[in-house]
């Protein structure tokens, strides 16, 4: 009986998780109504340039070299350079920082010939972690899986952005 429930209950749990606004992280997401785009980075930080072609690709969307002479009908989404900061949340009695707080921001606009259609804005990411004194790099690399987690954040308000603007 139990088991005859959950066999027809099982089918129709993805349609209510869906119907009421749940979905998994990076999955589906909004679509840009862009096909083409041109692309700018001011920048060679690799793993943003990766992220960020990665992202533009999978929702469908073919990149060209700005400077490229045949795509010049195409918009051109042009990316600022990565602004990294770090600053004390909190201290130790012993006046060290006990919590650090990483923001992560990138300026962008979007541009189809002479015309804007996103000016110049800052997509940001903020992290708090807590520092532990013992483990110097252990630190380290708790900031580096920060500052990943935030540059994905951050491809991902991207596309988020132009799929509001391709509507």
């Amino acid at each position: 009986m139990i088991r005859r429930r959950l066999l027809i209950l099982l089918p129709l749990m993805p349609i209510a998780l869906g119907g009421c606004g749940y979905g998994l992280r990076g999955a589906g997401g909004a679509a840009p109504g862009f096909t083409d785009l041109r692309l700018r980075l001011a920048q060679s930080e690799p793993d943003f340039e990766r992220l960020m072609r990665r992202g533009l690709e999978a929702a469908g969307i073919r990149l060209h070299e700005a400077e490229e002479a045949n795509v010049q009908g195409f918009p051109l989404l042009a990316i600022g350079p990565e602004q990294f900061s770090g600053r004390p949340a909190s201290t130790t009695v012993q006046a060290r920082a006990a919590q650090i707080t990483l923001q992560l921001a990138v300026r962008f606009s979007l541009a189809d010939g002479e015309t804007l259609l996103i000016d110049s804005e800052t997509l940001s990411a903020e992290r708090t972690y807590y520092q532990d004194l013992r483990t110097i790099a252990g630190n380290r690399e708790e900031a580096e899986l920060l500052r990943e987690e935030m540059r994905r954040d951050i491809a991902s308000q991207l596309l988020r952005r132009l799929a509001a603007v391709g509507r």
